[in-house]
């Protein structure tokens, strides 16, 4: 009996270590200021909210991170509301700044949201 309990404690502790060590620390939910919203997930696909208009409207793409760059790829085969291939950026702390993608000139920050 105490063979099997501790048989079954290792496999919890091993089960344990390999799920917290394989956690995405950029995966989240993000928002800027007129709550648009950034979901990143840890399979390194992402989703863009848009909450400005009267509807709702979902872009769907995948992500990559490299040295705090970001650099989103949109699906090429879904609706694209941002009217965009593609998002680069920079990862700060846990804001997430694009340039020139809204209006010439500006920057838009996505905030992690806790």
């Amino acid at each position: 009996m105490k063979k099997i309990v501790s048989i079954l404690l290792f496999f919890a502790i091993i089960s344990i270590v390999t799920m917290g060590g394989s956690s995405n620390p950029y995966s989240g939910k993000y928002i800027t200021s007129n709550n648009t919203i950034l979901e990143l997930n840890s399979t390194g696909k992402c989703k863009v909210i848009n909450n400005f208009y009267k509807d709702v409207f979902y872009t769907y793409g995948q992500y990559t991170i490299s040295d705090n760059e970001i650099e989103i790829i949109f699906d090429k085969d879904k609706r694209n509301y941002l009217n965009v291939e593609s998002l680069k950026g920079k990862v700060k702390g846990s804001n997430i700044v694009f340039y020139d993608y809204i209006q010439e000139g500006k920057e838009c920050v996505y905030s992690k949201i806790e």
